[in-house]
């Protein structure tokens, strides 16, 4: 019998030891989960579950290959880049060091200033676009 089967029959006691029963299973299984990812981290193996492109080594974040774009569209492959793991800090040197929040408002800024112009183009393209099929519609007899 189900969970449910057993709640409308009005047994609450196999209810409650189907739910307990189920819920060790579960924790169990995390468990052996986290045995790995700790014997893993110990041992310095990357697992399968994990990324194997990165690799965290403390407080840095080391990015073996990444496959991007350059700007003038050409395929190139990024290779050994350090970053910090760390939200909000960067890597300075040989050393991780936290983003000013001064930097980060200027960053924050000239994000907004070059959306300005993005989020106008992608209007004005919706906005031919709806153009475009409302006079479709309308040459097709449609309202």
């Amino acid at each position: 019998m189900n969970l449910i089967d057993l709640i409308i029959d009005k047994k609450f006691n196999e209810a409650k030891r189907d739910i307990i029963a189920s819920l060790e299973e579960k924790v169990l299984k995390r468990l052996e989960e986290a045995r790995r990812y700790v014997a893993a981290e110990f041992t310095g193996e990357v697992t399968e579950a994990r990324n194997p492109n990165i690799v965290r080594m403390g407080r840095v974040q080391k990015i073996r290959r990444r496959i991007r774009r350059n700007k003038k569209g050409r395929i190139i492959v990024q290779k050994n880049v350090r970053r910090s793991a760390i939200k909000g800090y960067r890597i300075s040197g040989n050393t991780i060091k936290r983003i000013p929040a001064s930097v980060r408002l200027h960053k924050a800024r000239m994000l907004k200033r070059s959306w300005k112009t993005t989020r106008k183009a992608k209007l004005r393209r919706s906005l031919l676009k709806r153009k475009m099929s409302m006079r479709r519609r309308s040459s097709m007899g449609l309202k």
